[in-house]
């Protein structure tokens, strides 16, 4: 399981103090409020540590204000990076819910018999789709229960349910 979750995207500079537009992928953002440190992961793939130094609220928008980066000029630098936290600080999960990382690497069965992996997962217009790898082809496979078994952590698998999927 990966230790750092991605979280939220960084958005445009808002003001002049070095403020910055969040936005959460799970839709909630309680645990982002508490948020200490983080990871920014920038769009040619660098990754820097960040410390948060305020949080505000203005209106529909959610603001970080990172130490280091005190003008719109150089909070700009972080404009379309991924936020990757902590897993202690990632949203807590409800009852069934997990996060979407923990998919990858996941064994595909179908009848009981090994399949495939999810290499991946890209979102689609209904469900996440997982892409999964089955003899050197890749095909993506809608996340829904018709079409594949809740995932199975423990046993690091997840059932497919309709084989022609992959062309079985």
């Amino acid at each position: 399981m990966e230790e750092l979750l991605s979280t939220a995207t960084i958005g445009k500079t808002h003001g002049v103090d070095g403020f910055i537009r969040i936005y959460s992928l799970s839709g909630e953002y309680a645990h982002l409020k508490k948020l200490r440190t983080a990871v920014a992961v920038l769009p040619d793939g660098k990754e820097k540590l960040l410390t948060v130094s305020e949080v505000r609220s203005q209106g529909d928008l959610f603001l970080m204000k990172f130490a280091g980066y005190d003008s719109p000029e150089s909070a700009r630098l972080l404009s379309g990076s991924v936020l990757k936290v902590h897993r202690c600080d990632a949203r807590k999960l409800k009852k069934g819910e997990y996060y979407v990382a923990d998919l990858f690497g996941l064994a595909v069965t179908f009848k009981g018999e090994r399949v495939g992996v999810v290499k991946s997962v890209a979102e689609g217009a209904q469900a996440m789709l997982l892409e999964v790898e089955h003899d050197g082809k890749v095909f993506m496979v809608p996340n829904l229960p018709v079409f594949v078994s809740s995932p199975d952590f423990e046993k690091g698998e997840i059932e497919l349910l309709m084989g022609d999927l992959l062309e079985l």
